[in-house]
């Protein structure tokens, strides 16, 4: 049998932060989905959860950017965990037009279960990889996200330029903001110049 051979200008994906980031993330979303399911909610329904965890009630554009979905998958979701009991609509305190979304007590209940046993899973990767790294990968997981967030917390700038790169003819891509959707008409409406 003949063997391949390598091209020389080959390297590991693993050499690549974002392959191995990319790696990561779905090793962890894998016992997340697992945990999630054995109490009753979807992937996508415990990240609305932790996300209400922190405590303060969302808008569902709100709630959108911070799960990384579109206002649409935000208000599914949503409707699926009130009918679940887990999450209540409200009042906004001084916008009658926006209606905010939060934990019931039963979606505290979840949230706590689920918390617990993905506290246990993240010690025993502790304990895989060192004490020295304990308090630290998680740290710095999160200062390189807000390092190279693109444009997706808030920064709608950043967000539309970053929106622009991605388009594409073979698969367009969702513009999650409305300042980003009205930068990128704007754009495509100029006239081009010839060179």
């Amino acid at each position: 049998m003949d063997e391949i051979s390598r091209d020389p200008r080959g390297e590991p994906a693993t050499a690549r932060l974002n392959y191995t980031a990319y790696r990561l993330a779905r090793a962890l979303n894998r016992f997340a989905e697992n945990t999630a399911l054995a109490h009753g909610v979807t992937l996508s329904q415990f990240f609305v959860l932790q996300v209400l965890g922190e405590g303060l009630p969302l808008s569902n554009a709100q709630l959108s950017r911070r799960t990384f979905v579109s206002a649409q998958a935000a208000h599914t979701v949503s409707n699926e965990l009130i009918d679940a009991g887990l999450v209540e609509r409200g009042a906004h305190p001084s916008n009658r037009r926006i209606r905010l979304v939060s934990l019931t007590e039963a979606g505290w209940n979840v949230l706590e279960q689920c918390h617990a046993e993905l506290r246990a899973h993240e010690e025993r990767l502790f304990t895989i990889i060192g004490a020295e790294l304990h308090g630290s990968l998680s740290d710095a997981l999160d200062r390189s996200a807000v390092a190279l967030a693109g444009g997706y917390f808030g920064d709608d700038e950043a967000e539309a330029v970053a929106i622009a790169r991605r388009q594409s003819a073979i698969r367009p891509r969702h513009i999650p903001s409305r300042l980003a959707r009205a930068r990128l008409r704007a754009a495509s409406s100029e006239p081009k110049t010839e060179e």
